[in-house]
C-alpha cells in the first residue's frame, strides 16, 4: 500500500510539473529552446542598444569576450551592477564586452532610468520582447549570465550570480 501510494503521489506530482498553459510567469517556466554550453552563439538578431551606445560592439569582432547579464530592477540591482560594472573597468581593455538586456518586470523599464539610477557604463539594451532572452536563458530569472568566447562558443550559461567562478572564466576565456 505504501509503494503504492508512493507511486501515485510522484505519478500526480509529474503530471502537475511536465502541464502548463504556456503563459509566462517567470522562473517556473523552462525553455527548451534556450542555447547550452557548448552551442555556438549565432549573433544579436536586434541588438536595441539603448544606453551606452558610444561604446565600440561589433559582434564578428572575435578578439572580444562577451558577458551577457540579464537584469531586473530590484533591490539587489545595486550591488549587481557594481558587480558587473568592476568586471567592466577592469576587462573591458582586454576585451571583455558586457552587454545586459533589460525588460518590464512588472514596473516599466527605460535605458535612461537604468542608467542613471545606478551608473552602468557597459552596454545597455532594450529586450522588451525578449528575443535575447528566448536565445540565451534557460528559465527567464534574473540575474541570469552567458558567457560567450572568442570563438562564439557559448562557455557559461547560470542563474545567479557566482562572482568568483565567473571572474576566472572571463580571465581564462580572454586569455586564450
Amino acid at each position: 500500500l505504501l509503494k503504492r501510494l508512493s507511486f501515485s503521489f510522484f505519478l500526480i506530482f509529474a503530471i502537475n510539473c511536465s502541464s502548463g498553459d504556456g503563459s509566462d510567469n517567470g522562473s517556473d517556466q523552462i525553455n527548451t529552446n534556450a542555447l547550452s554550453v557548448g552551442d555556438t552563439y549565432p549573433g544579436f538578431d536586434d541588438l536595441n542598444i539603448c544606453a551606452n551606445q558610444d561604446l565600440n560592439f561589433n559582434y564578428d569582432d572575435t578578439s572580444t569576450v562577451i558577458l551577457v547579464s540579464f537584469f531586473a530592477f530590484g533591490e539587489a540591482t545595486a550591488n549587481h551592477v557594481s558587480s558587473l560594472e568592476a568586471l567592466h573597468q577592469q576587462y573591458r581593455q582586454q576585451g571583455l564586452v558586457i552587454v545586459s538586456p533589460g525588460k518590464d518586470i512588472g514596473n516599466p523599464y527605460t535605458c535612461d532610468s537604468w542608467k542613471s539610477t545606478f551608473g552602468a557604463s557597459y552596454i545597455i539594451a532594450n529586450d522588451n520582447e525578449r528575443i535575447i532572452e528566448q536565445q540565451l536563458s534557460k528559465d527567464g530569472t534574473h540575474p541570469y549570465h552567458v558567457l560567450i568566447d572568442k570563438s562564439r562558443t557559448i562557455r557559461y550559461s547560470q542563474t545567479g550570480y557566482d562572482q568568483g567562478a565567473l571572474e576566472s572564466l572571463i580571465q581564462t576565456t580572454l586569455n586564450e
